[in-house]
């Protein structure tokens, strides 16, 4: 067994021999204890050996069952792709998750995927005193798609539970924490600056099966002390908080720029500040404002993390890291520069004393509630509809600073706004994945080369009157 597959279980060991009846997760009103942990992931890893041989997808979600599977797969070498659960790219037999060469599909109720076989969380459990040896795995994290659609990152648990160091010293995490995590786990942000950096720290971890406020405020009222969540979450948060309900010490905020007006009301009613945390898929945690710094300059997105090489390139934000992930999925195209340097794709400047400042960020995707939403994936989608000739999604501008994902389309009679609306829950896309609003069209404007101006697209919408656009769900 490698040494960083040791590495893992040599922290779950660690953190039962420390403290074996202490609360390792918190899920709903279940409560596991490190032992309990440790022994439920190792029977996964020891029952990993029943499960046919390839890369499976696992569906994490909120749950200790689907903590301990995602803990024990990594031990026992597997190869995952992790998934949220009800994620329309199962049910979509044209995404990367049916195209890179699973085999089967692991999740609570062991429903099967098209051509992936379905395996139960329970399934994946074996009394047997060590897991089998093997080949190392990979983990494979969705990304948004900066091109195109999106991909599957590659990544070694090794690059994995270094990034969850990174989270460990940059946040000063320890036993003594508890992590919120208000994220799902599948995301990178959610899995390695929350379960892992948990188990790597021995803090305890409280998931939310299902986002609510009230979920948070709960985990937040009963002591919680670091948290991971999205500007949106801070957003619904705040109204409700009260300065004498936390005892938070670390907050955190990522998958969208976070408003300084926004970030200064939720650090009143949290009682610490407001950390952004600058990151990808492909990267793990690039830029923050570590635990040993309490002010920083305005706009700036924090100094390179633990182990990080920043520079700006002709204006574009590049970093060199050892979290930095193989590649994509079937894609043999080299990830970095000569001399190791991987293209951000965003702009920005360094300022003083190491500071980073974001001037743009890659705009190919949607940021519904932190949510990357890739519209190419959404536009092919809609254009399999009946009656769909052409269309084009876009994010539209939202209270907040967030997006709505809009999509205009060009319809043949008899088809309705109403009809594509209908088809897009019939493929059982995400509640955000739908689009917020439908725009039908005469034609889509295009240029010379063939390419849809989003701009004329913008002006045409808006030439028509309220009562022309339809599908506001």
């Amino acid at each position: 067994m490698r040494a960083d597959r040791l590495e893992l279980r040599h922290h779950l060991r660690a953190n039962r021999e420390r403290d074996p009846d202490g609360p390792a997760v918190r899920s709903g009103s279940v409560v596991t204890t490190w032992a309990e942990l440790h022994d439920a992931a190792l029977a996964v890893a020891a029952g990993a050996a029943a499960l046919p041989a390839g890369p499976v997808v696992v569906v994490a979600d909120g749950s200790v069952a689907g903590v301990a599977t995602v803990l024990g797969l990594l031990v026992a070498g597997v190869t995952i792709a992790l998934v949220e659960e009800r994620s329309s790219y199962l049910t979509d037999e044209s995404s990367v998750l049916h195209g890179f060469g699973a085999v089967a599909v692991v999740s609570p109720d062991g429903v099967g995927a098209g051509s992936l076989a379905g395996w139960r969380y329970r399934d994946l459990s074996a009394q047997q005193a060590d897991p089998a040896g093997g080949p190392d795995g990979e983990l494979l994290q969705l990304t948004s798609g900066s091109t195109g659609e999106p991909r599957l990152a590659r990544q070694t648990l090794r690059s994995a539970l270094t990034g969850a160091r990174s989270y460990r010293t940059a946040f000063a995490l320890t036993h003594e924490d508890s992590v919120l995590l208000t994220v799902p786990p599948a995301h990178s942000f959610g899995l390695i600056g929350g379960v892992l950096a948990a188990v790597v720290s021995g803090a305890s971890l409280w998931l939310l099966p299902r986002f609510s406020v009230r979920g948070a405020l709960d985990a937040i009222t009963a002591g919680a002390t670091v948290m991971l969540g999205t500007p949106l979450v801070y957003r619904l948060l705040t109204p409700v908080l009260r300065p004498e309900m936390s005892r938070m010490r670390i907050a955190l905020s990522s998958g969208g720029p976070l408003a300084e007006e926004l970030a200064a009301r939720a650090a009143d009613r949290l009682g610490c500040p407001v950390r952004q945390v600058y990151g990808s898929t492909e990267t793990g945690l690039i830029a923050c404002h570590p635990a040993t710094v309490a002010d920083w300059p305005a706009g700036s997105v924090g100094v390179a993390a633990p182990g990080v090489r920043l520079r700006v390139r002709e204006g574009r934000v590049q970093v060199r890291t050892s979290t930095l992930f193989l590649g994509y999925a079937g894609e043999t195209d080299p990830v970095s520069t000569e001399d190791g340097f991987y293209d951000t794709g965003d702009t920005g400047l360094l300022g003083a004393a190491g500071h980073l400042f974001l001037t743009g960020r890659k705009e190919s995707f949607i940021n519904v509630g932190g949510r990357k939403v890739n519209p190419q994936r959404i536009a092919r989608i809609l254009g399999e509809c009946p009656g769909v000739r052409d269309v084009y999604v876009y994010g539209h501008p939202a209270r907040g600073g967030e997006q709505q994902v809009h999509a205009a389309v060009v319809l043949a009679p008899p088809a309705t706004a109403a009809d594509v609306m209908a088809f897009c829950r019939s493929r059982r896309l995400m509640p955000y994945e739908v689009p917020h609003r439908l725009h039908p069209l005469p034609e889509l404007p295009r240029s010379a080369m063939g390419k849809v101006s989003r701009r004329a697209v913008a002006e045409a919408v808006a030439a028509r009157s309220s009562d022309e656009s339809e599908g506001t769900t």
